[in-house]
């Protein structure tokens, strides 16, 4: 090779060490070949780059790429210590080649004795990394199937706990495994009461806060005996733990459950913090409810306001909005308070609606717990089963990676030592996630009832406003109000019970009427004609 060269320093470890190919044994044998006599080369750069796989295109290395696309007129030579320090991957070392080629660069692999400047040394090096790139492929096989065992063994692998979880050691310290941190379950165990109990986290959140309870990082943070940084909880806190799989201790990496050989999720605490029928249950209760259309966002009154997305305007169907209003001045200097409005949004922001409904809350209010109370207050309370977040888009996810796993394998793909192994394995756990998801989507589609052992009016009573909004939102009951009803003197209303409606006529609930049997309960006072004829069929029964 021509002497006086300008060579690059290419230097490359997965996980920093002092073992053989540590940066400080690769930078030792480079500086030794390049300033040997029948070189005489100048070392003009290192492209350094640790904690990066082999497996990662030398193009797309923070270091080493930016020498290869901004600063290739700077060097003769890429020099490494050892092939795999350059690449692991045959197709990688191979697009690097013919890079070197168009560019009049040379590479040099000082272990292997390489000279890419001659046709044999080219095929002696191409040959050499389809070799290694074999060799990479039975270490990783070997590596995940030692995690998977360390999973199915339910072995903590590395990382902080997740929310409610500390980290034992056992074995004498040789295996660690996750249990519930009984310092902070009784918090979890209150979360998981109020929001089964129908209470927003929002409430939760500010009654956390009141009480200065420790949010799951300044917990940790104490644990250590660090100073806590005071962050306070919020509903998005709440839900997010409420979301993680974590509650029901299932395992996941890049977002997807871990699957043991059964193809069922690893779950890695012995005892997790719920069950999965709590939790998807828990899940259930804090998903968020879709926006009313035309509903106003970001409402100062929506928090004092029990009908907020719930009450709509029998005209036009538009929601209601809510105001105080200013209360008046008596004659004799008293100030006589205002009283909060419900008022069609549709009308207040000049829409069509010509006769938009507009009634004082408290009253609106009044009818509707009065209401609840009569209509369906002595029924027993029955809950839809959870049914969790949904897994369409996982599934169709899943479905697709097996069909390209299969489509690899018959290509030929998974032929080398150790991969045929490593192949079944990813096509069990592949087709077990299909099973599970494709079973998950199906209970989601068909979700059964249970019993919560209390009334509707029991539970009704036990909340305050701000829950029983939740309660008539979770229930998606819709309130309907006219100004002037069927006597035009009196508003109108109607209480459409949505889903408890639903669940009654599935469990065939028995009432008082033609046939025994309940075919549509609908709360009203001083209904419209208009609205009997266009909504009402021969079944519906009005309350009162």
């Amino acid at each position: 090779m021509t002497l006086g060269l300008r060579y690059l320093a290419c230097l490359r470890l997965s996980a920093d060490s002092d073992g053989s190919t540590s940066i400080e044994w690769q930078r030792g044998v480079i500086r030794h070949h390049v300033s040997s006599p029948h070189l005489s080369g100048v070392l003009v750069g290192e492209a350094e780059d640790t904690d990066v796989s082999g497996s990662i295109s030398p193009f797309k290395r923070p270091k080493l790429g930016r020498w290869l696309t901004k600063r290739a007129d700077e060097f003769d030579v890429i020099i490494a210590a050892k092939m795999d320090r350059l690449t692991r991957r045959s197709m990688h070392f191979n697009e690097l080649l013919e890079w070197a080629q168009e560019n009049d660069k040379f590479i040099v692999c000082v272990e292997e004795g390489f000279d890419l400047s001659t046709s044999q040394g080219k095929m002696m090096a191409r040959m050499t990394a389809v070799f290694a790139e074999a060799e990479w492929d039975v270490i990783q096989a070997r590596i995940l199937n030692g995690v998977q065992t360390r999973l199915e063994n339910r072995s903590w692998l590395t990382g902080a706990p997740p929310t409610g979880y500390r980290i034992k050691a056992t074995e004498g310290g040789k295996r660690k495994i996750l249990e519930i941190d009984q310092d902070f379950y009784p918090y979890v165990e209150e979360i998981f009461r109020r929001v089964s109990e129908g209470q927003s986290t929002h409430r939760i959140a500010r009654d956390f806060n009141g009480r200065g309870i420790l949010t799951w990082g300044d917990h940790l943070r104490k644990l250590k005996g660090e100073e806590a940084k005071g962050t306070q909880w919020q509903a998005t806190i709440i839900n997010k733990f409420i979301r993680s799989s974590w509650v029901p201790g299932i395992y996941t990496y890049k977002g997807e459950a871990v699957l043991d050989n059964d193809g069922e999720p690893i779950v890695l605490p012995e005892k997790p913090l719920a069950s999965m029928d709590e939790w998807t249950g828990l899940v259930d209760r804090i998903k968020p409810e879709p926006r009313p259309e035309g509903a106003p966002t970001g409402s100062r009154n929506s928090a004092k306001s029990l009908l907020s997305g719930i009450g709509h305007c029998g005209e036009c169907g538009a929601p209601f909005t809510s105001l105080m209003g200013s209360g008046h001045t008596r004659k004799d200097g008293t100030k006589v308070p205002g009283h909060r409005y419900y008022r069609c949004s549709n009308k207040f922001k000049g829409g069509a609606c010509t006769t938009g409904a507009y009634i004082r809350a408290d009253v609106l209010d009044a009818w509707v717990d009065q209401e609840v109370n009569g209509s369906i207050g002595k029924w027993e309370m029955y809950e839809r089963a959870g049914k969790g977040p949904s897994q369409e888009r996982e599934l169709q996810s899943a479905k697709a990676r097996l069909a390209k796993l299969e489509a690899d394998y018959e290509s030929g793909k998974y032929d080398g030592e150790g991969q045929d192994e490593s192949y079944w394995r990813m096509n069990k756990n592949l087709s077990g996630k299909v099973a599970l998801l494709t079973k998950q989507e199906e209970e989601r589609a068909n979700p059964t009832l249970k019993a919560t052992g209390k009334k509707y009016g029991e539970v009704w009573e036990s909340k305050d406003q701000e829950d029983r909004r939740e309660f008539l939102r979770t229930y998606q009951v819709k309130v309907h109000v006219w100004s002037k009803g069927a006597d035009e003197k009196e508003p109108g209303f109607v209480m459409d019970l949505g889903d408890i409606q639903t669940m009654a006529q599935e469990l065939s609930i028995s009432h008082p009427s033609p046939g025994g049997k309940l075919n549509r309960l609908v709360a009203a006072h001083n209904v419209p004609e208009k609205y009997r004829r266009k909504h009402l069929g021969a079944g519906a029964i009005l309350h009162p």
